[in-house]
C-alpha cells in the first residue's frame, strides 16, 4: 500500500514538471518555433526559417541556455537569449538591466534612450533611440527563475506579439530608421566576468 502510495506521488511530480517545462522550455528545435506564453496560455508563435542555436552552461547555476540567431523572412533579423537559473542561484541585480548594460557597452553606442516601456503580466517591451537615429525593440519574458530577451531589430513581432496582448497598441516607431548593427553576446557566457548571477548554498 505503501509502495502504491509512493509511485502516485511520483507520477504526480512528473505531471506538474512536465507542465512547468511546457511554459519555460517553450523552443521546439523540431519545429523551429517559439512559444510565447502569458498566465500560461499560448499568445504566439514565432516561426523560424534556418536558426543558429548555441548552447551555453555556467554549472552549478544554468539548468538551460541558450541563444538564437536568424535573419527571418517575416520579421527580419532576430536575436534571442533564453536563461533557466537553478533554484539555488539568484541574479545579483535585474536581469533586464544586465541586459541592457551589455547591448550598450557590446554595440559601443554613444547614446542609449528608453522612448517605450510597456509592461504586460510576465512581459516588458522596450523600444529605444540608439545614438539618437535609429531605434531597437526588445521584448523580456521571465518567470521564477528563467529569462528570456528577443531583441527585433525590425520590431515587427515586437508588435505583433504587443497587438496581441494590447489590442489597442499602435506604434510610433515601427516605420522609423531602425538600427543595423549586431548584437549576439550570451549573459550566460559573460557572467564568469560580469557576475550577473551566482549560487548561494542554503544551510540545512
Amino acid at each position: 500500500m505503501q509502495v502504491i502510495k509512493v509511485i502516485t506521488l511520483c507520477f504526480i511530480g512528473l505531471f506538474f514538471v512536465a507542465c512547468s517545462t511546457t511554459s519555460l522550455n517553450n523552443y521546439t528545435s523540431k519545429t523551429k518555433e517559439l512559444s510565447f506564453y502569458s498566465n500560461n496560455n499560448l499568445v504566439s508563435k514565432l516561426k523560424f526559417d534556418n536558426p543558429k542555436q548555441r548552447h551555453y552552461l555556467s554549472t552549478p547555476c544554468v539548468i538551460n541556455s541558450y541563444t538564437i540567431e536568424e535573419k527571418n523572412s517575416n520579421y527580419g533579423k532576430l536575436f534571442f537569449e533564453y536563461i533557466d537559473l537553478d533554484s539555488n542561484c539568484f541574479w545579483t541585480g535585474l536581469a533586464s538591466g544586465f541586459f541592457e548594460t551589455s547591448l550598450n557597452y557590446e554595440l559601443k553606442l554613444d547614446s542609449i534612450e528608453v522612448v517605450e516601456s510597456i509592461d504586460i503580466n510576465n512581459y516588458t517591451f522596450k523600444t529605444y533611440k540608439l545614438n539618437n537615429e535609429s531605434y531597437l525593440s526588445v521584448i523580456y519574458s521571465y518567470y521564477t527563475n528563467t529569462n528570456m530577451f528577443l531583441v527585433d531589430y525590425q520590431g515587427k513581432f515586437y508588435t505583433k506579439l504587443l497587438k496581441e496582448l494590447k489590442p489597442e497598441y499602435i506604434s510610433k516607431y515601427l516605420d522609423k530608421k531602425r538600427f543595423a548593427g549586431n548584437y549576439n553576446k550570451s549573459l550566460v557566457r559573460k557572467n564568469i566576468f560580469e557576475n550577473y548571477f551566482r549560487y548561494e548554498r542554503l544551510d540545512l
